[in-house]
């Protein structure tokens, strides 16, 4: 009777420990991610949360330990790095958070010891887990835009949802692979350096640290053209534009300008480019006499190499003079100058002795200066070698050879010089004071781009000294074959 009466009494007992069994055994069924330290009967041991299994863990989320069982506690409970530093440490805990965040990319290691100390039971137990790596950006942090105002990131593995904010705009657009990000500018300046945030998530959504970039915009684009502002030139002068950098999509350049006259009238010619900078339009046949003349270019099509576009709007002008062309003629040693088809002046000149011809040919004045200092090619003491300070009323008509004043002859009407055409000159002139002013008068007179024609031979009429109305048709025909001037 005495034992029915023991197991009456502990019967609510024993009922507990069966229900409490079967609880343990469901909670670990359905909480797979928790962690439970048991022996013998009684369950007893730590659960843990916030650790996802397989996957990498969130270094966020706090991790929560917690004793399991009855009279259950944790003695001990470290968190160590992967170089086996102890980052935290706890004893006599039932339940406890771990410090959070963690850094990211590292692997961590919890041990824990769990004790029931009226049974005498305890259990070690160390968990591994690794936390979430930061995606490695490669290359540097300072970028330059590209020509289209992008900038390419690769990442060594997957990124999602990446915004980049900053002082300009920037959208952000990944590949199917999610490494590569491009992000595409607009609303910037050139010439510029822009700090940007870049904010992005694992590919399974966890945030990053953000990453600081700098990004350089392009230098602008600058041009500079020969005939900026000039006026009263001669028509046969080409525009020359050159740019600060090559451009890009080169062969489509010319369709991005316009030459046209100041009322609208495009002007007929043929672009070149002169190297990789330098771009030359030669007008067919000429320049139109007595005309404005603008140049004007799309800014937003004409980009450089680099993307750099024209600060502003380019329009350059410039204006023509009268129809003014020079004719030589080396047999009698003569030039004239005509001005709208007629002959204004005759001057005897000297040209190239026979060891130093002048050419031939179709020119232009290319080059003027008021006094030059002319050298021969030829080094100081070797034979041929010349130098003559401050030449008067120079114009260069081809490489080297020029018309100028020539003050130390007056053997005007033969051969003299060097190749260049001799003028008579007053200035300087001491042992001839009394000369005319050739040289200055056609300085005057003259400008950049008119047209020059060498010839060997002149006309009878003009062998005469005549100036017939016959003998100026022919300069005119002249003067229009001379529209195909080589540009030289």
């Amino acid at each position: 009777m005495k034992m029915a009466g023991y197991f009456i009494t502990l019967k609510p007992l024993i009922l507990w420990l069966v229900a409490a069994t079967l609880a343990f055994s469901t909670i670990v069924q359905a909480n797979p991610h928790e962690i439970f330290v048991s022996k013998d009967i009684l369950p007893y041991g730590f659960s843990v949360t916030a650790l996802p299994g397989k996957n990498e863990v969130d270094p966020r989320k706090v991790i929560t330990l917690e004793a399991v069982g009855l009279g259950v506690s944790l003695s001990e409970i470290e968190l160590l790095d992967s170089s086996g530093n102890i980052l935290f440490e706890a004893k006599n805990q039932t339940k406890l958070s771990l410090p959070a965040p963690l850094a990211f990319g590292m692997r961590h290691t919890i041990k824990v010891i769990a004790v029931r100390g009226w049974t005498r039971q305890s259990e070690t137990r160390e968990i591994n887990f690794t936390t979430v790596a930061v995606p490695k950006l490669e290359g540097p942090t300072l970028r330059t835009l590209e020509p289209d105002a992008s900038v390419t990131l690769h990442f060594d593995r997957p990124v999602s949802e990446v915004q980049a904010t900053g002082g300009l705009t920037l959208s952000a657009k990944a590949d199917t692979t999610g490494q590569n990000i491009r992000l595409l500018a607009s609303a910037y300046e050139q010439e510029h350096s822009y700090p940007v945030q870049l904010n992005y998530k694992t590919a399974t959504g966890v945030p990053l640290p953000s990453v600081t970039l700098e990004l350089q915009t392009p230098p602008a684009l600058a041009v500079n053209t020969n005939v900026r502002g000039l006026s009263n030139l001669g028509l046969m002068l080409p525009l020359q534009m050159t740019f600060s950098e090559p451009l890009a999509d080169r062969n489509n350049v010319p369709s991005y300008l316009q030459v046209e006259t100041r009322d609208g009238k495009v002007i007929p010619g043929k672009w070149r480019w002169i190297g990789q900078r330098q771009l030359r339009f030669t007008p067919q046949p000429v320049w139109p006499a007595s005309s404005s003349i603008e140049v004007k270019a799309d800014i937003q099509k004409l980009r450089s190499e680099r993307g750099g576009m024209l600060k502003q709007i380019l329009v350059e002008q410039f204006s023509t003079g009268t129809d003014r062309r020079l004719f030589v003629y080396l047999d009698s040693q003569l030039v004239e100058a005509l001005e709208n088809g007629k002959v204004i002046r005759t001057f005897k000149v000297s040209t190239g002795k026979s060891k130093t011809p002048t050419v031939t040919g179709n020119y232009y004045i290319y080059d003027r200066y008021r006094h030059k200092t002319m050298r021969s090619d030829v080094d100081q003491g070797q034979p041929g070698f010349y130098e003559v300070k401050d030449v008067p009323y120079t114009q260069f008509f081809y490489k080297d050879y020029a018309f100028h004043g020539a003050f130390w002859h007056n053997s005007f009407g033969r051969p003299a010089s060097h190749g260049c055409v001799n003028m008579a000159t007053k200035e300087h002139n001491r042992r001839w004071p009394n000369v005319s002013e050739d040289a200055g008068w056609l300085y005057e007179w003259g400008a950049l781009g008119i047209p020059v024609i060498v010839m060997h031979k002149a006309s009878e009429t003009m062998r005469a000294g005549q100036v017939a109305d016959n003998a100026s048709k022919s300069r005119q025909k002249a003067s229009a074959v001379s529209a195909e001037v080589a540009i030289r």
